[in-house]
């Protein structure tokens, strides 16, 4: 699987999953530290917050971790994996790309051996390989045995386990999240970065962001074959992100009765989705916004800060506060409803691209400006309206990039208030 032309000749190797954070809903050793004390839990949450942001190495992070435990009975320890959920879509997947021939390995830096072996079990995998607890009487001695806990560990026990089945670096994808998985990233042919670290984020051939690991099928040739593919993913992500936009249509009713809280909202909320995003870059995730950032993201924007729903609450920000009512209306409804109906229907429907923005369909851009029209319509005559449609048409068309949400209202609402003057 090292070329193009092997894998497209059906030619099938190893697919390598980290265990904590990828097929793990949770940590696991935040989890067992939940169980011990408030402080060793605020310890352990210490380690993983200078873990991310690249203060200390995996190794000593997990000795640390691991160091608290002392004394604990091993089956105390070996118990919490029964309480962390699977994450959703694990087996199924396993099951597919099995299916399809594939081998199916799990690896961890960080979870005891005993429990990847379990998890494989439950889900089918093929291999599995964690650390390796120290005891003493059945009690945790705080040491870990070997070095499985490190990303040059980590890296050793997959490759170990390639050799076995004859297999090399070349024939290997790996699916991780977070910084001990540098090495077998630099090494595998192939990189799926899921809702990943900034560190993996730089380096993963593609990036994907969910809750579901069934959609990392869309980045397999045999994905097509379980209804999970690049075109559906995107038309799915693109439904998702469209709703989102169209409940801004709420924003000139509450304008028009309270602008200055209304503004605040508008402030308030894209200011916190920043501030989310360059907590997303250090791989924490804030409620809600983090959430919805995953579940809309395509897989070319996650390399860096997303800024299209930034500057879609600068636009809708800038409208409301600087133009008349009407014109607002306007800009914002033509971003929310149009934009929205040229998104939809130009990724489904769509055929003919644009000569001069490729990324565009001919269908979309018709779309936006009926949609133009119809709501301008409201508020000016027939000939403005064709031009508030003509304009809005012709700024999303243009290959601006997510720049178009900010232009698209202001152009608009532009339009308007030159009519009404």
């Amino acid at each position: 699987m090292g070329t193009t032309e092997q894998t497209e000749s059906g030619r099938r190797g190893v697919v390598a999953f980290d265990v904590d954070g990828v097929f793990l809903r949770g940590l696991f050793l935040t989890r067992v530290a939940s169980t011990t004390s408030a402080w060793i839990w605020i310890r352990t949450i210490w380690l993983g917050f200078l873990l991310k942001v690249g203060s200390i190495d995996v190794r000593k992070a997990v000795e640390r971790a691991y160091s608290f435990q002392r004394g604990v009975p091993v089956k105390r320890i070996l118990s919490v994996g029964d309480s962390v959920r699977l994450a959703r879509g694990a087996r199924e997947l396993c099951t597919e790309l099995r299916a399809a021939g594939y081998l199916v390995v799990l690896v961890s830096a960080g979870v005891p051996q005993q429990i990847v072996e379990r998890i494989a079990s439950h889900v089918g995998a093929d291999g599995a390989y964690g650390v390796l607890l120290e005891e003493s009487g059945g009690v945790f001695t705080g040491r870990l045995l070997g070095g499985r806990h490190s990303a040059h560990g980590k890296k050793e026990g997959l490759w170990r386990m390639l050799r076995e089945r004859g297999l090399a670096w070349s024939d290997a994808t790996v699916v991780v999240d977070d910084a001990s998985n540098t090495e077998i990233v630099a090494a595998a042919w192939r990189s799926i970065g899921v809702n990943p670290e900034w560190r993996i984020l730089r380096k993963a051939d593609f990036v994907v962001y969910t809750r579901n690991l069934r959609e990392i099928l869309e980045f397999f040739p045999e994905g097509y074959t379980s209804g999970v593919t690049l075109r559906g993913t995107a038309i799915l992500h693109e439904v998702f992100r469209k709703a989102i936009h169209s409940c801004s249509i709420v924003i000139p009713v509450l304008a028009a009765s309270w602008k200055t809280p209304t503004l605040w909202l508008i402030g308030s909320v894209t200011v916190t989705y920043l501030m989310s995003e360059v907590m997303r870059l250090l791989g924490v995730a804030v409620p809600i916004f983090s959430s919805v950032t995953w579940r809309a993201m395509r897989p070319s924007e996650p390399r860096m800060i997303v800024v299209g729903p930034f500057l879609f609450g600068v636009g809708i920000f800038i409208a409301v506060a600087f133009f008349e009512p009407a014109a607002a209306t306007v800009g914002v409804l033509v971003l929310a409803i149009g934009d929205s109906a040229a998104g939809l229907i130009g990724k489904t429907f769509g055929r003919t691209t644009l000569p001069y923005n490729p990324g565009k369909t001919v269908l979309g851009s018709l779309s936006l400006f009926a949609v133009g029209v119809l709501v301008a319509i409201f508020f000016v005559s027939v000939p403005w309206a064709l031009l508030v449609g003509a304009v809005a048409s012709l700024v999303e068309s243009l290959p601006l990039g997510p720049s178009d949400n900010l232009l698209l209202p202001l152009a608009t609402a532009g339009v308007v208030a030159l009519a009404l003057t």
